[in-house]
C-alpha cells in the first residue's frame, strides 16, 4: 500500500462519513419529533458538564 492510495482511501471516507453527517442533520432537521430527542439530549449534557464543573 502506497501512501497516495492510503491519502485516497481516508479522503473517500471522510467524504463518505461528511454526506452520512449531512443526511442525518437533514432527516432531524425534517422531523420535529426527533429534533425534539437531540434538543433534550445536548440539555442533558450540558446539565451533567454544569455538575461536574461546580462539583470541583
Amino acid at each position: 500500500m502506497t501512501m497516495a492510495t492510503l491519502l485516497t482511501t481516508i479522503t473517500s471516507v471522510f467524504t463518505a462519513a461528511v454526506g452520512w453527517v449531512g443526511t442525518v442533520a437533514s432527516t432531524i432537521a425534517d422531523t420535529p419529533l426527533l429534533l425534539v430527542g437531540c434538543v433534550l439530549g445536548f440539555i442533558g449534557v450540558g446539565v451533567g458538564l454544569f455538575k461536574r464543573m461546580f462539583s470541583m
